[in-house]
């Protein structure tokens, strides 16, 4: 005995793109505000961001401890009460003093991106001396390794430079969507008159 399992029809599928062409649209706009707001207000949007990371962690570490409330064994309780407890100092440091964080980590995720360049430059530059040699990659090189300088030495600017680049690539992942919310509407408006 075969049973036949209904696949939904192109029409169907078309009716459900069309109820719910708004979605891309109110994403757009959210998007688009997301993005000015971090354009316009870099610095409340990092220290809003840190204070979210702050609270997560305090409501993470209470998780832990419950987990490590009920854990199997000695040791996962240990280690899961330990991770809870020192996620919740850290939440509360990082609530309570989120701008100190905020330059902390700002400082601490810049250099990381600043080494990092700095060696992905060091290993264009020689890369030609085990194959064939070009001066594009010897200039991009140069080019890593300075910006990798820059960065290491500039770490706050450059944690500035990357909000202002999300909030860039905010915006035209916004009006991106409302094309697309647009398009949808249009084709199943032009599907239902023909």
């Amino acid at each position: 005995m075969t049973t036949a399992t209904s696949i939904p029809s192109q029409e169907t599928a078309r009716e459900v793109l069309a109820s719910f062409w708004w979605m891309p649209l109110v994403r757009g706009i959210l998007l688009i505000l997301f993005g000015l707001i971090m354009l316009f207000s870099p610095g409340s949007t990092l220290l809003s961001l840190i204070w979210l990371l702050g609270i997560y962690w305090i409501v993470d570490g209470i998780f832990g401890i419950f987990e490590g409330l009920r854990g199997h064994t000695e040791r996962s309780r240990l280690w899961a009460i330990v991770g809870g407890v020192l996620g919740i100092v850290a939440g509360l440091i990082i609530v309570s003093n989120p701008i100190v964080a905020g330059v902390i980590g700002a400082t601490f995720i810049a250099v990381l991106i600043g080494v990092t360049t700095v060696a992905n430059g060091i290993m264009m530059i020689f890369a030609g001396r085990n194959g064939e040699w070009t001066w594009w990659g010897l200039v991009m090189g140069i080019l890593y390794v300075l910006f990798g300088i820059f960065m290491f030495a500039h770490p706050l600017a450059t944690v500035g430079a990357l909000v202002w680049l999300f909030g860039f690539w905010a915006i035209v992942a916004g009006v991106a969507a409302i094309f697309l919310a647009f398009r949808v509407r249009g084709l199943a408006k032009a599907e239902q008159t023909s």
